[in-house]
Parts: C-alpha cells; sequence; structure tokens
C-alpha cells in the first residue's frame, strides 16, 4: 500500500502534465480575468436610447389624450 496525499491528484498525472489543482488555479484566474475585462456596460446604447425616445412618445401620446376636450 502506497502512502498518498488524499487530497492531492498529482499521483494521477503524467510527467509534464499540470496537477489538477493547478489546471483549476490556472482556469479560475483565466475567468475571473474574463469577467474583470467584460464592459460595463450591460445595455446596448443604442437601444438604451431607442427605449427612451419611445418612453418619451408614449408619455407624449397619453398627455395629448388626456388633454383633448371632451
Amino acid at each position: 500500500m502506497y502512502n498518498l496525499d488524499p487530497m492531492s491528484l498529482a499521483y494521477l498525472t503524467r510527467p509534464h502534465e499540470p496537477t489538477p489543482e493547478t489546471r483549476f488555479r490556472e482556469e479560475y484566474e483565466r475567468g475571473r480575468a474574463e469577467s474583470r475585462r467584460q464592459p460595463e456596460e450591460l445595455i446596448n446604447p443604442e437601444r438604451r436610447n431607442a427605449a427612451r425616445l419611445l418612453r418619451e412618445r408614449v408619455i407624449v401620446n397619453i398627455g395629448r389624450f388626456l388633454a383633448r376636450p371632451s
């Protein structure tokens, strides 16, 4: 029977291959870097502007409707 560290899977890897812990750490750091690189703006500015214009038109039309003489 071998004395193997149960928390380490290094004995399952081939020579010159990174351990699973190293691969996980690299993947984690890569994911964090990608999340930091994502733009702050989640909504397309053109769509935001179009929505603003639509809201303004709706408000104007509702105002005209309510201001009609009965």
